[in-house]
């Protein structure tokens, strides 16, 4: 019999990742890969393999393609994750990445997936009420497969919180406006992202901390900003910091942002200090970016690396230095 976990991932759309290595690319000609790596994949399921290295006890679900889930029950089984995906006909899709290693640039192509029935939606609606309880989390990633529309998430969202889990999400486009409209404890946007949330433009750093605060203090009481290569904003309804890693050997930016997720909430789940989250959220991070696979260095490591974080406290009106 299945224990309730301490957090649940929800990936409604997940992906086989499968990326693929060439020295440089070009159009209409023929490639000899120099390497190539497939890995189960989907943002939820990013960030709870994550936790679960971390030490959480984590359960995932959301649609997996019926003819194809035997790279996934492999993964959920390697890191003892529990397996609550509801099985639908077809086949789960693959996000093909082609890294240019001339170039140092990545091209992306996103296969279709399968569309789940409403009986299905609705399926997954009581899985998850029957999983949570009060102080739960549940994260909600990635984008929405064919068929379901965003008001699913304005339906999903409220009854989840009326049970008493607290939600985050990290999302893009119209799925993650239906997410903020329905009422989130906390948001992971990047700064495009965060621009199409609030149909904004930032032309600075003070442009995207004004427009972050704004939907902190109104909207959403624990925020998330990554900024890429330049570290992430941290914002709560009392406190602002920034947090960024030391220069990292970047081999690989898939689940980055995923893995930044998932430290932080390790540290919620410990009831850490807000700057120990951000610390544990851009070592997990960085501990992503150094490797193809989903990956955390060992305790004394961990603890080393977090210490090298620089978090920076940011008084009202004031950009961090650099």
């Amino acid at each position: 019999m299945n224990t309730k976990p301490s957090i649940i991932t929800v990936t409604l759309n997940p992906a086989i990742d499968h990326t693929v290595f060439v020295d440089q690319l070009l159009r209409g000609t023929v490639h000899r890969a120099t390497d190539s790596h497939r890995q189960a994949g989907g943002k939820g399921v990013n960030v709870a393999t994550m936790l679960a290295l971390g030490g959480a006890s984590v359960a995932v679900t959301g649609f997996l393609g019926e003819d194809n889930p035997a790279i996934f029950e492999t993964h959920f089984k390697r890191h003892a994750l529990q397996d609550n995906f509801i099985r639908v006909p077809g086949e789960t899709r693959t996000g093909i990445k082609i890294i240019d290693a001339q170039a140092n640039d990545t091209t992306d192509l996103n296969l279709p997936g399968p569309a789940p029935s409403s009986a299905q939606c609705e399926g997954l609606l009581s899985t998850l009420l029957q999983q949570v309880q009060a102080g739960t989390w549940v994260v909600i990633a990635g984008s929405l497969p064919r068929g379901v529309e965003p008001a699913f998430l304005l339906e999903l969202i409220p009854r989840l919180r009326e049970a008493g889990a607290k939600v985050a999400i990290d999302s893009s486009g119209a799925a993650l406006k239906a997410a903020v409209a329905a009422g989130v404890d906390l948001a992971k946007p990047n700064e495009h992202e965060l621009a199409e949330l609030l149909d904004a433009k930032f032309d600075d750093f003070q442009a995207i901390l004004e427009a972050a605060r704004k939907l902190c203090r109104e909207r959403i009481p624990n925020l998330i900003v990554s900024l890429g290569g330049d570290g992430a904003l941290f914002l709560t309804e009392d406190s602002e910091l920034m947090a960024s890693a030391p220069p990292v050997n970047v081999i690989s930016t898939v689940g980055a942002g995923d893995s930044l997720l998932a430290g932080y909430l390790q540290g919620r789940l410990a009831g850490a200090p807000l700057e120990d989250c951000t610390r544990r959220a851009t070592v997990y991070a960085w501990s992503r970016l150094e490797s193809l696979v989903s990956a955390l260095p060992a305790p004394d490591e961990l603890q080393q690396r977090m210490a090298r974080v620089r978090v920076q406290s940011i008084a009202s009106g004031d950009a961090p230095s650099k």
